[in-house]
Formats: structure tokens, sequence, C-alpha cells
């Protein structure tokens, strides 16, 4: 099996190569506003005649450089390659308007975000060499430095180089990796963990639980204080870019505490469990809640992309996520009897079962409910729970863990209301 793997590098280009790399940035970005412009007036002029604009024909990029000769001093392939997103993202609206799918309508790039282009490696213009640590990327004359350790026989397929808003810039590698994939068909029951997403502990499982690292809200005051010294800055100014460099490292170092976290958490969780099970969340949902819910999933830990990265990772070793229907109602069942309160708040962390005696802690109880829950799924795929106990699971600062499934299972089960 064929996968695509990606390598990202820190470059470092001299004041001549910068120059080269901003060009082709502001190049693919003008190109991209100008197609979008050219679209959206189109559809304005043509949208009572239906008939002349499915057939109306858009200028290509080749029009373009006609039009605009500074076009061709840039990468070919890096501006075909901003058409055609372009034009996937066109498709991807269109496709999500009769669907629930919150698809928007392509925007216009600016110079003030991060910039990106993507070129491929065409007649091996693009090459790296891991003895020196240079990479050579098409129409920049000499060599780029970088830094990293980490080293791939594979071709490269193509390459995207992108800018921060801090100066930064980084080269991401795609090769393609023949691997070999066999999901697994008998797991220990040791080897299966469920957990219950915590806004203040992040994961709950019934042993343990992981404190939320919270690596936004420690740095909100500095960023509050960074963002009042750009706002008393003159515009246009040198103090005022300055300001702004100095705001956007504090958010890359933020960004880049977290990424590293998580790279961290998911490696050792992938090792230790063959079966993680989880809840679907409505992520969307939980950022109208309030009390500061929206800066948890989103800015602390970034649930989405936590799970994403699990997700990779645990396809890669055959091994399993479970995500448990969001309309589960894991808080609310009790664990040892069944029965079901509708009673439940938010803010009740415990709450008792008076027919069977057991004083339930809220996060704990869920795990065991969406474990239960998993486990039947598991079974109805035709995977052989055991009881066989492993030795050796001595605890890592990642204890508990997320794991997904190599074709990402979905518990469906059926809505339950009145939650």
């Amino acid at each position: 099996m064929k996968i695509n793997r990606a390598y990202k590098f820190r470059i470092y280009p001299n004041r001549q190569q910068c120059k080269t790399l901003d060009k082709t940035f502001g190049c693919c970005r003008f190109l991209w506003n100008q197609m979008l412009h050219e679209r959206s007036s189109t559809y304005r002029l043509l949208k009572d005649d239906k008939n002349k604009l499915h057939v109306h024909k858009y200028k290509t990029e080749k029009e373009y450089k006609r039009i605009y000769p500074f076009l061709k001093e840039v990468d070919s392939k890096a501006l075909q390659s901003s058409t055609r997103n372009l034009i996937r993202a066109f498709r991807n609206f269109f496709k999500g308007l009769p669907t629930t799918q919150k698809i928007g309508y392509p925007r216009f790039k600016s110079r003030k975000n991060k910039q990106s282009y993507t070129t491929y490696n065409i007649d091996n213009n693009t090459k790296i060499d891991f003895g020196t640590k240079r990479v050579k990327l098409p129409k920049v004359k000499t060599w780029i430095k970088y830094k990293d350790d980490r080293m791939f026989k594979e071709p490269i397929k193509h390459v995207t180089v992108s800018k921060t808003k801090s100066g930064t810039y980084f080269v991401a590698i795609i090769i393609e990796k023949e691997v070999d994939i066999t999901p697994k068909t008998m797991i220990p029951i040791s080897k299966i963990q469920a957990f219950d997403m915590s806004f203040p502990h992040f994961l709950v499982s019934t042993q343990n639980r992981m404190e939320n690292p919270r690596f936004y809200r420690r740095e909100e005051k500095r960023l509050q204080w960074l963002h009042r010294r750009v706002s008393r800055k003159r515009k246009g100014s040198n103090n005022r870019n300055k300001a702004r460099i100095r705001l956007a490292r504090k958010y890359d170092q933020i960004y880049n505490r977290k990424n590293d976290w998580m790279h961290k958490i998911t490696h050792d969780l992938v090792k230790k469990y063959d079966a993680i099970i989880l809840e679907n969340l409505n992520i969307e949902g939980m950022k109208h809640f309030g009390k500061g819910h929206a800066k948890s999933v989103t800015l602390d830990f970034s649930w989405y992309q936590f799970v994403s990265a699990l997700r990779y990772k645990m396809e890669q070793e055959g091994k399993y996520l479970v995500l448990v229907d969001r309309w589960f109602p894991s808080s609310k069942l009790c664990s040892n009897c069944g029965w079901k309160t509708n009673k439940l708040k938010l803010s009740d962390r415990k709450w008792t079962r008076k027919k069977c005696e057991t004083t339930h802690d809220r996060d704990k109880n869920a795990s065991r409910n969406i474990l239960n829950e998993g486990i039947k799924h598991l079974k109805s795929l035709g995977i052989t729970i055991t009881n066989h106990s492993t030795v050796g699971t001595t605890g890592s600062h990642a204890w508990e863990d997320n794991v997904k499934h190599p074709s990402d299972v979905v518990v469906n089960e059926p809505r339950i209301h009145s939650l």
C-alpha cells in the first residue's frame, strides 16, 4: 500500500533567495485574486442567462502571463497549482451547498496572512542534499540551507513552500512511501482504552486524568499586551512592523509548544494501546457553550487537530480509533446498572444512583460507558477481544491514549433524545 508522507523542514534563505520566494508568493496570490475576481464578476453579469454562464471560458494562467508579463519570472508549476486550488475550492463550495457542510465561498488572499505555494518535481528540478543539509527549489538559482536530521530515500513528488507572519520560511516535502498495514484482528482487553473529553482535564479515563495544558491561556495576558503595542503604533511605520513581528512570534511559540506536545502524546498513545474509544464530539456546538469552552477545544489543546493526528498515526499501525455517536448519553447512564437520568446538568460533576447506591464521578462514569459501547462495536467488526493482559505498560506522561482506526471507525447508534 502506498501512502503520502510529509517532511516539513525550516529553511534559511539568504536575501536574494528570500526575494525570489517572496516574488513567487506574490505572483501566486495575484493570479488567485485575478481568477477569483473574473469568476465572481462573470457570475454577476451572466447569472440570469444560465446557458451563457455554463459555456463561458475563463482565462488560463497562460493568458494571464501574456497580460501580465511579470508572471513569467516565477515557477510555472506554482501558478498552475494556484489555478487548480481555486477550481477545487469552487468545486467544494458548490458540493457543500445542498448539504449541511459549511464550506465557504473562496476568498481573496492578502499579503498580511500566511503565504504559500506548491510546486512539483519535474525532471528532478527539486533536490535535497542530506549531507550538506541543503534543498534546491525551481527558479531559485542557489541551494537553500535547512536544519533537520530526518532522511528519506524515496523520490520527491511535490513541495510546498510557506512563510509565516513572523517571517519564518518552511518547506514541506511530499514523498510516496510503500507500507504494509495489517489491521489487528485480536486485541487484549488491557490494550483497549476509552476517554471522555473534559474541558479542565482534557482526557479522563477510569484510572487517570490528563491535565489541560492551557498553552493559550497561560500566554493570554502577554498576547493582550503585545496587541496593544501594535495598535498604538502608527500604521505603516517601522515600529509598528517590529511590534507586529513580536506578536506573530509569540503566536508561533504557542503553536509550536502545542504542536510538539500533541505529537509526543499521540505517539505514546499509539504505542501503548491497540484500540482507543472516544466520542464523536460536536466541536462547533461546543464553541457556543460560553464559559471559555471555545478557547479550550480550539486554542488550548485543539481537539480536532489532536484527533486528526491520532487518526493517521493509528492508521499506519493497523490499530483502531472508535468514535461513539455524539448522541450516546455517556454521562447520564449509570455504568453499574444502566439506568439513565435526565436531570444531569453540565455543572454537576458527581451524581448518585440511589437504587444501586453508586456515586459516580461524571467523567469517569462517562469513560466506562464509552468503553462498553466501543467494545460492542469492535466485536461487531469481527475483532476478537481477549482477557489476556500484557505486562510492561509502564506509565508515561501520556498514560491515556486516543487511537484511530485505519478506516476511522464511527459508531452510528440511533439518536437518543432528551439529553
